[in-house]
């Protein structure tokens, strides 16, 4: 029995027809819709359709069914069925591409190292706190500047002008009047 005879269409039966013709099938023989259906009367009907649903395969068992009706020759005798081998799919890892992005981050890191300019530091914002560098004014102010820049001590902490320094620390008063702050002179 042909996979035509199979699904119930004629051999020049189009696509369409052959699709139509397996879903109206599997319904009916299925063994979720169909009492009399089962994986047996089911397994026929797909096969057909495997076939006869791919175009590639279609030609190539039509080829088969023309050289069965042929009349017998000394020729060798051809099997019916086709042999179709398909090879895996060949997979490959994109080394190329991994090296190509490897070079260009190399590229950016080392454009960014040669053209890297530090910034200059923060003006000073004359607020005093633990380790801002400070110069003494002529009348006894501790002023901010920036530590890279020449200076007299470092703020090692702040005071009330009720409280008083360490004894190994100068007290000082704060430029904006707000306490006193302790400092360890440079040497």
């Amino acid at each position: 029995m042909t996979h035509y005879e199979v699904l119930g269409v004629r051999r020049n039966a189009s696509t369409s027809e052959i699709r139509a013709a397996f879903r109206t099938l599997a319904r009916a023989h299925h063994p979720d819709t169909s009492d009399a259906g089962s994986g047996e009367s089911l397994a026929p009907i797909n096969e057909a359709w495997r076939i006869l649903g791919d175009p590639v395969l279609r030609r190539a068992y039509d080829r088969s069914l023309d050289d069965s009706t042929e009349p017998a020759t000394n020729a060798p005798h051809r099997d019916p069925s086709p042999v179709y081998v398909v090879a895996p799919p060949e997979s490959s890892f994109p080394w190329r591409f991994l090296a190509g992005m490897t070079v260009v981050g190399i590229a950016i890191v080392l454009f960014g190292v040669f053209t890297y300019q530090p910034s200059k530091p923060p003006p000073p914002d004359n607020l005093l706190q633990a380790g801002s560098c400070v110069i003494i004014e002529e009348n006894g102010d501790a002023s901010e500047v920036n530590c890279d820049t020449d200076h007299d001590g470092v703020v090692q902490s702040l005071v009330t002008t009720a409280d008083q320094c360490p004894v190994e620390l100068e007290p000082h008063r704060d430029r904006q009047g707000l306490g006193l702050v302790c400092i360890r002179f440079d040497v």
